[in-house]
């Protein structure tokens, strides 16, 4: 997959918010192949109403750049005009400039994803212009099927594939795609009249403002400001389910939940639980819900309730919720309601859901696998760009890249003096680094997800961080760690190393210390993964989010310049004992 350098990442920001295009009357050609724009032209009786848009949104020469790449969702004459009927006008210009760029923005995704990417459906890698991610589906119903049943966001069919231009990709559209500019609370008002009670739950409980909230302004140590997004994933239920249930108001969903008072607000209260239970932190389509890793078919999930929601897949390749999940001899599954699912929003996904979905526990632990990278704040961080700008979250590239992540909340860091260089960019390391690999000659492209964490704290230096939600139990924690030839001196324990030791401690309980030299079991000074037990038996009371500190307790953290930890998961494998 083609990136941008740094250089042009640059020039598209000034241009793409420039008032007009500074390409203006510029034609690019590169051997017998046309850029976008040029192409569009050679088929102006089809995408004339959209080369209009374009031009109007100050986008038509941009996106005929030689040096960029982009993918750009072209809608046919057809579809922009039936879009202008359903918005009560007769061209581009009545919408204003201002809403033609978000709209030509969302259509243009800068990148260059080729026909087997696209389709092998959920959510695209790379965003659009808008900083907005769209979604691949396939439409079972379609008696065309195959590639003749492909549609982005559940809105657009896709016409014709991958038409490779000299600097991208153009799929043709049967329709045109609604900019995103609505936050999720204003997605399901906009179908109050389905969800009332559920809107009205979010009123009352203040979660509104949550989900009302696209971007958090950051101070960062320097005194910048900078904007994060946030991302939800919100589970609705229908006015309907709860009337089957006798719910007919908020009172009687509280009753039902068992809250005590009416200050909703307060997050001790069962129904600001309840609600709570129904939102996860991040954007996850139906396609996220349904992959498991590793085999597995139970995953998971934490939600704002700092509660556990069970998924898992049941016979016939269905996924449920809370799957045996029983209140007073009642069932409280749950599964996807396809036609109200995989709603976009500018911060999140909506769905709707076929139960109330009261909050359940299962009290069975499941195997769970912690990425350490896997925070929302961490995709947030480097798909804006605050890192290395040509990175892309969980994305293998054409060479290694890292950025620094040491000042977002979700790692807290003690940091000590080192030898090893800070400068990420130059040979360094970060304090707290994210890499990704490159996308040939690495055995760390096998990262789950495609990415790591390294550490370089010092000696005694420390981070901690909150673990994903685990069932109470007993567990068997296995660390994979990345390793380079550069670290041999502390596999084979030399140059003043004791081996990478760690101490790992769990919700400061000094109970479960333990001290894990976790380089010294590497056997050859070879490049990979590798694991370490850290944990033959380890017992957690409470089903919870728990928090785990790793101290560095190796003297040549302080005093090689080559020192680093390098992390790439780690697993809680339940211990089942037999009664």
């Amino acid at each position: 997959m083609k990136t941008l350098g740094n250089i042009y990442l640059l020039l598209l920001v000034a241009l793409f918010s420039a008032c007009n295009d500074p390409y203006e009357d510029s034609t690019y050609q590169v051997y017998d192949m046309n850029p976008v724009s040029s192409y569009l032209e050679t088929r102006s009786d089809e995408f004339s109403e959209w080369i209009t848009v374009l031009k109007y949104a100050d986008l038509f020469n941009a996106v005929n750049q030689a040096s960029s790449y982009f993918t750009v969702l072209v809608p046919t004459n057809e579809a922009v005009r039936s879009f202008y009927t359903k918005k009560n006008v007769s061209s581009i210009q009545e919408l204003g400039k201002d809403y033609a760029r978000s709209l030509a923005e969302y259509h243009i995704v800068n990148d260059s994803i080729n026909l087997n990417t696209f389709v092998q459906g959920g959510k695209l890698e790379a965003k659009t212009l808008s900083d907005d991610y769209l979604s691949v589906s396939f439409d079972e119903s379609s008696e065309a099927g195959g590639f003749n049943s492909i549609y982005v966001n559940k809105e657009a069919h896709v016409k014709e594939l991958a038409i490779q231009v000299s600097n991208g990709y153009v799929y043709v559209l049967n329709d045109v795609m609604s900019p995103l500019v609505e936050s999720l609370y204003e997605r399901i008002s906009e179908s109050s009249n389905k969800y009332s009670i559920f809107v009205d739950a979010l009123e009352q409980t203040s979660w509104k403002d949550s989900l009302s909230t696209i971007y958090d302004e950051i101070r960062q140590e320097d005194n910048t400001v900078i904007q994060q997004k946030r991302n939800y994933t919100l589970l609705a239920v229908s006015d309907d389910t709860y009337r089957s249930e006798g719910v007919t108001s908020v009172a009687d969903l509280a009753a039902k939940v068992g809250a005590i008072g009416t200050d909703y607000k307060d997050k001790a209260n069962e129904l600001f639980r309840y609600v709570a239970y129904h939102v996860i932190g991040g954007s996850y389509s139906v396609f996220d819900f349904n992959n498991f890793s590793g085999g597995a078919t139970t995953r998971l999930w934490t939600t704002k309730a700092d509660a556990v929601l069970e998924a898992s897949m049941q016979s016939g390749n269905k996924l449920y919720f809370n799957y045996k999940g029983e209140i007073d001899g009642q069932s409280v599954k749950a599964m996807f309601v396809e036609d109200g699912s995989d709603v976009q929003a500018k911060n999140g996904i909506l769905h709707e859901i076929d139960s109330w979905l009261p909050l359940w526990e299962s009290e069975i632990p499941v195997r769970v696998e912690w990425d350490f990278a896997d925070y929302e704040e961490v995709a947030s961080w480097v798909n804006g760009g605050y890192g290395d700008p040509d990175q892309k979250y969980q994305t293998a590239d054409e060479k290694e890249r890292q950025s620094d992540v040491s000042s977002l909340s979700c790692y807290t860091v003690d940091a000590r003096s080192t030898l090893t260089s800070l400068d990420g960019q130059n040979g360094g390391y970060y304090r707290v680094g994210y890499a990704t690999p490159k996308t040939k000659g690495s055995d760390w492209i096998n990262c789950k997800n495609t990415d790591h964490i390294y550490l370089n704290l010092g000696y005694n230096g420390s981070v901690t961080m909150k673990t994903p939600i685990l069932i109470a139990g007993k567990y068997k924690v296995t660390l994979k760690v990345t390793y380079a030839k550069s670290m041999d001196f502390m596999r084979t324990m030399t140059s003043g190393s004791n081996g990478g030791k760690i101490k790992f401690t769990f919700d400061d309980d000094t109970d479960t210390d333990v001290e894990v030299p976790i380089y010294a079991s590497i056997t050859a000074n070879e490049l990979g993964r590798y694991d370490v037990v850290i944990y033959d038996e380890i017992e957690f009371s409470k089903t919870k989010v728990h928090s785990m500190k790793m101290l560095v307790a190796d003297p040549a953290a302080s005093s090689h310049n080559k020192f680093r930890i390098q992390l790439d998961y780690m697993t809680f494998e339940p211990i089942i004992e037999d009664e």
